[in-house]
């Protein structure tokens, strides 16, 4: 049970007026404070109290509730007073401090000192840059798995999107981005365990090695190098290139923060189902084209779109464009999501069949979970 920071049922005659005040000062000022002072306990005997009124704040760094530490100090307090009795006998030393000066502890821990060189987690540059991480994110979770899955059988290279043989500054731009937030995250404060901001550049760098490095080195690989100088690749590298979908665990850890804003939680949700579809149109359209022998659904596609497939050794020619395919495969995945589908574009081979028993499961799974957090 919260109770108010003041503590009133812990006063006496001779606690001390001035302190009171400077305490009700700080807790209105929302900043921390520090001090000794005499308190009563509930038998009415009075002891020496270190008092301690530590802010809590959340990562917009504002103050959402206040920490108070209470310590009898009673035995040091007579140690230093026998102490000085000792020392005044033999060596009187003159005052020092007035009779209603402050008296604060050797001990009080000094402020932080920020270097201009550390972000702060929670400020608007560091903001901006998020949302500019996370829509690179988006980018990469879109255009991974098409390359890997339409690209491959459509062309060997680029070309199969529109791109020439190559890198491409759209291509490119995300590795940018992967690269420089690994640099700022090596500057940039995090919240500890305790509830406070660290600033120290030592132990950011620890916490950043010991948590998040490696995902983030993972997803920064330049694979798109590799079509800047001209090397052929093969379906194994375009798959290597998946693990790009590791930056996305790193949206979880900072969905909390934007919970209470009900627009963005309802364009991130949609969002994630609309991602979610277009990776299942993907692979349903890899696995039709795996299985184009077999008379998968590209086939009867084909056929009903007055483009037929023609066999070659080894390859395939014809069948229905690049947009034809991806819409229909998008088409799929979003009826079968939200429904059972409605039969024009059917399984016909097994893993076909597999494929869209999974996705019927995730679609029912993703209704449930709706229904059961609306009750």
């Amino acid at each position: 049970m919260q109770k108010s920071c003041m503590c009133h049922f812990l006063y006496g005659s001779e606690t001390s007026n001035p302190l009171t005040t400077q305490m009700q000062k700080a807790l209105d000022e929302r900043r921390e404070f520090k001090t000794e002072i005499i308190l009563y306990k509930k038998s009415g005997s009075k002891f020496w109290c270190l008092l301690d009124i530590v802010p809590i704040k959340n990562e917009k760094g504002e103050v959402v509730l206040f920490l108070v530490s209470h310590k009898d100090i009673t035995e040091n307090k007579d140690q230093d007073r026998d102490n000085e009795s000792d020392i005044g006998e033999h060596h009187p030393l003159p005052s020092v401090l007035g009779a209603n000066a402050n008296p604060v502890p050797e001990y009080k821990v000094a402020d932080v000192q920020k270097s201009r060189f550390i972000l702060l987690h929670y400020g608007a540059f560091k903001a901006g840059w998020d949302w500019l991480i996370l829509l690179a994110t988006f980018y990469v979770a879109i255009t991974v798995p098409y390359n890997v899955c339409f690209t491959f059988y459509f062309n060997r290279s680029w070309v199969g999107l529109g791109h020439p043989t190559g890198s491409s500054p759209d291509l490119m731009m995300p590795f940018v981005c992967f690269v420089l937030d690994i640099v700022l995250n090596f500057r940039t404060t995090y919240v500890s365990t305790s509830g406070q901001v660290v600033y120290d550049a030592r132990s950011i760098y620890i916490h950043y090695v010991t948590s998040w490095l490696s995902v983030d080195l993972i997803a920064a690989l330049p694979f798109d190098l590799l079509y800047a100088f001209n090397i052929s690749v093969n379906f194994g590298v375009h798959m290597l290139k998946t693990v790009r979908l590791l930056r996305l665990l790193r949206l979880l850890q900072k969905l909390d923060r934007y919970s209470q804003y009900s627009a963005v939680v309802l364009t991130l949700l949609m969002s994630t189902f609309a991602l979610l579809a277009h990776w299942m149109a993907c692979v349903w359209y890899f696995i039709g084209r795996s299985e184009i022998e077999s008379n998968s659904w590209l086939h009867e596609l084909a056929k009903r779109l007055g483009t037929p497939y023609f066999m070659a050794p080894l390859t395939s020619l014809g069948g229905p464009s690049v947009r034809s395919s991806y819409v229909t495969s998008l088409y799929f995945a979003l009826s079968s999501l939200t429904s059972v589908g409605f039969g024009n574009v059917s399984a016909n081979t097994d893993s076909e069949k597999i494929f869209s028993i999974c996705t019927m499961l995730i679609g029912g799974g993703q209704n449930l979970d709706i229904k059961i957090r609306c009750s």
